[in-house]
Formats: structure tokens, C-alpha cells, sequence
């Protein structure tokens, strides 16, 4: 891992519905767990762990400093957000032993062009967003990486046996899975109006009637 996040957290008392005043004051609560460690309730300044979760994403180690304890190396496992805003309310921390391979899920990024797919001859078919590696926690990938510049023929594709691995890092995910393929543009075309055309359509006076209904029951 070429980078180094750190984060400063504090032990957070308030629980329940009263973490809404912590948020208020720029809080995100917060909490640490993994094996051997308890389950640590902490706060830390929504700011900054933004500006860290979009750097580090889920897949990059960043190191915790708690009031009172020894630094403790986690990933940001989990997050809750609001339903209506999408902001972050809370964010779940898994400390890990940096002696010990885990297995997480890495995205994947697709990069180069495929000449069929430039020429419009072809539609890129991705199946594939992440797989499962396994690796000590400091030789995990932010990212894998997908060249698909030699799809120049519709019988190629691309499956996770094929991507190349940083040392240290073996797969989870079976490698016959596939990750993209070649679709021909017209029959892609063909396909997504033909699923248009099979989308069931409300009937105009049956929303009307519904609507007038809920309008009176409101």
C-alpha cells in the first residue's frame, strides 16, 4: 500500500437516538470491532472521515488512533446512510491482525478500448464489478485492473483467471467466473427494446382512480 491514511477517533458515550445531536455538530458516530477486539462505540469528525473514505474506499488499510488505546489497523467495513439524503450516519470500522490474510472484495476497473467496441460494431457486456482476493491486509489492491484493448474479436472475453495479480494476493473467486464479453451492437439494441416493450404499463384510469382514492384518504 503506497499511501498512508490515519484517523483520530474519540470513545463516543452517546448512544440511541441522541447521536443526532452528534451529528448535528459535525460527528459521525462510529464503531471498531474485529477478531480479538470488542466492539469500540467512537466518534470522529465527519469531514474528515469523508475526505479519508474517498481516498481510501474499503480496500485500503487506515490506522485508528483512539484516546487511550494502542493504534489499531482497520478497514472501513460497512456505512449506513440517509435514505432520502444518501449522506453518511454511521460508519462501521473492522480492525484486522496485520499477521493474517483476509479475504475482501476489490473493485474492478475496466481501462483501454476495445476496437470493436470503438467502432461501434461492438456493446461492452460487464458482469462483473468485484471479486474476491485473500492477502495480508497490507498487500491489498485498491483496485484490479481490466485491460480489455485485446477484445478484438467477438469469441474473446475476459474471465478472473485472466487478470494479473499483485504479489501476495491470490484469488477467492473462482477463475472459469466471467468478467466481460462482446456483445454484437445491433442485438443489443434489439434486446433492450424488446424488454422495453415487454414492461407492463399502468393503465391510465386505473392510476387516476388510485390517485383520487389516496387524495381522499389523506
Amino acid at each position: 500500500m503506497s499511501e498512508k491514511y490515519t484517523l483520530s477517533l474519540e470513545p463516543r458515550a452517546v448512544v440511541g437516538k441522541k447521536v443526532k445531536r452528534l451529528r448535528r455538530s459535525g460527528f459521525l458516530p462510529a464503531t471498531v470491532y474485529g477478531k480479538g477486539v470488542e466492539p469500540i462505540a467512537v466518534q470522529v469528525d465527519a469531514r474528515s472521515f469523508n475526505a479519508i473514505y474517498r481516498r481510501a474506499g474499503r480496500t485500503s488499510l487506515v490506522e485508528l488512533h483512539i484516546a487511550g488505546r494502542q493504534p489499531l489497523a482497520a478497514f472501513i467495513h460497512a456505512l449506513q446512510r440517509h435514505p432520502v439524503t444518501r449522506d453518511i450516519i454511521h460508519a462501521d470500522f473492522r480492525a484486522v491482525d496485520l499477521s493474517r490474510e483476509v479475504e475482501v472484495a476489490v473493485p474492478l476497473h475496466v481501462e483501454g478500448e476495445s476496437p470493436l467496441v470503438e467502432s461501434g460494431e461492438a456493446v461492452l457486456n460487464q458482469v462483473l464489478n468485484t471479486v474476491e482476493i485473500r492477502a495480508l491486509p497490507s498487500d491489498i489492491p485498491a483496485h484490479l485492473t481490466v485491460d480489455i484493448s485485446g477484445l478484438d474479436a467477438f469469441d474473446k472475453s475476459i474471465h478472473v483467471r485472466d487478470l494479473t495479480l499483485p504479489p501476495g494476493v491470490t484469488l477467492a473467486t473462482s477463475g472459469d467466473e466471467l468478467i466481460v464479453s462482446l456483445a454484437h451492437a445491433q442485438a443489443a439494441e434489439a434486446e433492450e427494446e424488446a424488454a422495453a416493450k415487454e414492461t407492463p404499463v399502468e393503465p391510465e384510469l386505473v392510476r387516476e382512480r388510485r390517485e383520487s382514492k389516496e387524495e381522499e384518504e389523506e
